[in-house]
């Protein structure tokens, strides 16, 4: 009797030790994890306009690297979700823009992270994302915050 409540008390510490684990990498999206991460840069500051254009649950991401700090040294700055158009603005210096598109209760990484065929006069960065490579239903455009000339790009 003794060895079947040992056995159990065993089984339920391995199945609570991993619970959290678990439950954490299903609901936090962790975008220093994706293997492509646009980057782009300016010396000026920056607004941004995202769009998903092709429904589903998406998050944005942006990040600063650094190798003394954050996530795999990636420092998060912001991250917002990703419902029909949204805006925001940057300052000045490198950054990296991730986005994350949900499958159940995974965050996922997309098959197409980079930057759009589309070059714009005046903007810093027009990339695309999607969930195959080649697809585009999240699309985050940059541009220079204040006299519409872009000073770098990617």
């Amino acid at each position: 009797m003794k060895r079947w409540k040992l056995a159990l008390l065993m089984v339920a510490a391995v199945i609570l030790a991993g619970a959290p684990f678990s439950r954490a990498s299903g609901t936090e999206p962790r975008p220093w994890l994706c293997r492509d991460k646009p980057v782009f840069s300016s010396d000026k500051p920056m607004t941004w306009e995202a769009a998903n254009r092709g429904g589903g649950r998406w998050v944005l991401t942006f990040m600063h690297f650094d190798p003394a700090g954050g996530h795999d040294g990636f420092t998060v700055a912001s991250t917002q979700d990703l419902r029909g158009h949204t805006s925001g603005r940057l300052e000045a210096g490198q950054w990296y823009a991730v986005a994350l598109y949900r499958e159940g209760s995974h965050w996922i990484c997309p098959g197409n992270a980079r930057e759009s065929d589309e070059p714009s006069p005046g903007v810093v960065s027009n990339l695309c994302y999607g969930e195959d490579p080649g697809s585009c239903p999240v699309k985050l455009t940059v541009r220079p915050a204040d006299d519409g000339r872009s000073t770098s790009s990617h």
